[in-house]
């Protein structure tokens, strides 16, 4: 199952804790016993009997760890009423993000497009571009790999999340680095940094959910934070109840 195989990649990488794992396991064979609904409820006992402890500090921490990893959502619950739970996909995490959309060119083969790509032959690519170019990757290594220098891969990697092409009625191309293209390249390394994993293969995987949610502005990205962030806190739809 390409969920049980993420989950154990990523638990080989960046392991959480004993329990934390555990209930990980239960929770999914929970889902799977219903069929796999969207959401389900457990109550903090039956969350203790999963995990075959008397704590419930014990099963809230492992709960929380899931939920700080992403794996993981929730709706708190209230006094005689369940918490729902939601599973989040593992497999949608640790997948490469797909590439950027080729509309403006001629669709390249994958294979070549993945290892040989050269920037320079893209519509309204210009030697000055290329400049810019280097200058933004070398600012952006400076933040969050300040002894290290951008290679050829880090450069096109950044070249294709900032890159805005436009084709003219004439015919001509012209090519730009938006600001907030830039920007939300920026918030993406942040998050990888806080998370102990900058690497591009974490942030294309960050990439990959903010395209399958559809955000495309940074305001769309830092509202789905701030809205996830309340749910981490046990809010919901206005609702402030603790579990």
């Amino acid at each position: 199952m390409p969920e049980l195989n993420a989950f154990a990649e990523r638990m080989r990488r960046n392991p959480l804790s004993n329990n934390a794992q555990l209930l990980w396991y239960k929770l999914m064979d929970t889902a799977n016993r219903l069929h796999w609904p969207e959401t389900f409820q457990l109550d903090n006992g039956r969350l203790k009997s999963l995990l075959n402890v008397g704590s419930t500090h014990t099963v809230l921490s492992a709960r929380q760890e899931l939920v700080d990893d992403g794996l993981l959502e929730f709706i708190a619950g209230a006094k005689g009423k369940p918490s729902v739970y939601k599973m989040l996909s593992v497999a949608a995490l640790e997948e490469p993000a797909e590439q950027p959309e080729e509309e403006s060119r001629e669709a390249p083969d994958s294979f070549l497009w993945d290892v040989k790509d050269d920037i320079t032959t893209y519509f309204g690519y210009t030697e000055a571009l290329g400049q810019e170019l280097q200058q933004i990757a070398l600012t952006l290594w400076e933040e969050f790999f300040p002894r290290q220098q951008p290679n050829q891969n880090d450069v096109r990697q950044v070249f294709h999340r900032i890159r805005v092409q436009e084709k003219h009625e004439d015919g001509s191309w012209t090519m730009s680095f938006p600001q907030e293209k830039k920007q939300i390249l920026a918030h993406a390394f942040d998050i990888a940094r806080e998370q102990g994993k900058l690497n591009w293969g974490y942030v294309n995987g960050i990439y990959q959910v903010w395209s399958r949610n559809g955000y495309k502005t940074l305001n769309e990205i830092e509202e789905s934070e701030y809205r996830r962030e309340d749910r981490k806190n046990g809010h919901w739809g206005g609702d402030h109840e603790k579990a």
